[in-house]
């Protein structure tokens, strides 16, 4: 009786590449397919995500998907976050999820520009529109405020910005949920995230926000409402106080008509994104004379050491690696604050 080969390659009965490799395997030689190594290739991309999580240098915070789909359940997902960042981080995060997804209605988005924009809207170009959809953009929409009365936290909404433009599908469960916090009327097209975020102890930060915590009985659910209510009411309140004050409230802010004002030795204006702060500053001063300091809930400007411009408790947060600051003809120095998010500033300083 003959002897198996000592060699797959020299059993004439193994004919195939897979006979080959079950005969080594058979012989406790350990192979790799090339149909192995692409499985595992897929599943290592799969599985991977795109910043790895290092203890004490990022943390992990939850998040909520809700399907434009009825038939979808909500699904909770995870997003790690640099350990010190500070802000709400979400929108920079979701911004690539939104990108794409449909090209944008031209008649629909000049006839919002021009609403928006007045004749300035017609100078939109579709190839700028198109570029807008193509790199995403999240709009921020707040189901309810931090407040004393929520333990400062609070839940947002992030959507894409230019959805409706694109005429994505309605997503009913969302438009729900704001309803159920006090907001009617409102129609959110695509798929939405729910999250969260912690106004104090100070820095604003992003917090956990679980699928449980959309439960109708949740407890920060069932006062959103009310909330909300009051939060408005807070905020006649305000302008009314600033009113009283001599500083403007509104209309100052630009051809948008958002809140704006004037000051002793300073102006601010406001768009979206920005708020923008014009100091007096003696003619012919140099940036190199010129210090700005801002804090995500400060801002102070010195000329030559002095003080001549500073506010210790902003309105809302800023993002102070994304603020700028400039000299204007020799006699002003304009900040521009990044908003944290694009809520709008009823003031310039909190009022104690």
């Amino acid at each position: 009786m003959s002897q198996p080969p000592s060699d797959a390659s020299a059993d004439p009965e193994l004919s195939t590449m897979a006979e080959k490799e079950a005969w080594l395997r058979a012989r406790g030689v350990e192979i790799e397919s090339p149909a192995e190594r692409r499985a595992a290739a897929a599943a290592a991309a799969a599985n991977a995500h795109p910043l790895d999580h290092v203890e004490g240098v990022t943390r992990r915070v939850k998040y909520v998907r809700i399907p434009h789909d009825d038939s979808r359940p909500f699904e909770q997902l995870e997003a790690i976050l640099a350990h010190d960042a500070y802000g709400d981080v979400l929108p920079d995060v979701l911004r690539p999820t939104f990108a794409g997804g449909g090209a944008i209605d031209q008649r629909a988005a000049r006839e919002q520009a021009v609403r928006q924009l007045g004749q300035k809207g017609l100078e939109i170009s579709q190839s700028a529109l198109d570029e807008v959809a193509g790199q995403g953009a999240t709009e921020t929409f707040a189901l309810v405020r931090p407040s004393d009365t929520n333990g400062h936290r609070g839940v947002y909404l992030y959507l894409d910005e230019v959805g409706l433009l694109k005429n994505l599908p309605r997503n009913a469960r969302a438009s729900a949920l704001a309803r159920a916090c006090g907001f009617d009327g409102v129609d959110f097209r695509g798929d939405l995230y729910v999250g969260a975020i912690q106004a104090e102890p100070s820095p604003t930060h992003n917090v956990d926000f679980t699928v449980d915590d959309l439960d109708s009985q949740s407890a920060w659910l069932r006062a959103a409402s009310a909330e909300n209510v009051a939060h408005d009411q807070a905020m006649r309140q305000l302008q009314d106080a600033m009113r009283e004050k001599g500083a403007m409230v509104g209309g100052g802010g630009g051809d948008d008509g958002m809140p704006g004002g004037a000051g002793e030795g300073f102006a601010w204006t406001q768009t979206d994104d920005e708020v923008e702060l014009s100091v007096d500053v003696p003619p012919g001063t140099k940036a190199r004379d010129v210090a700005v300091q801002i804090a995500p809930g400060s801002v102070t400007v010195r000329v030559g050491g002095e003080t001549v411009c500073a506010f210790a408790r902003l309105f809302r947060a800023a993002r102070p690696d994304e603020s700028t600051w400039t000299i204007d003809g020799g006699a002003k120095v304009v900040v521009t604050l990044a908003k944290v998010d694009e809520q709008v500033w009823h003031a310039l300083e909190a009022i104690e």
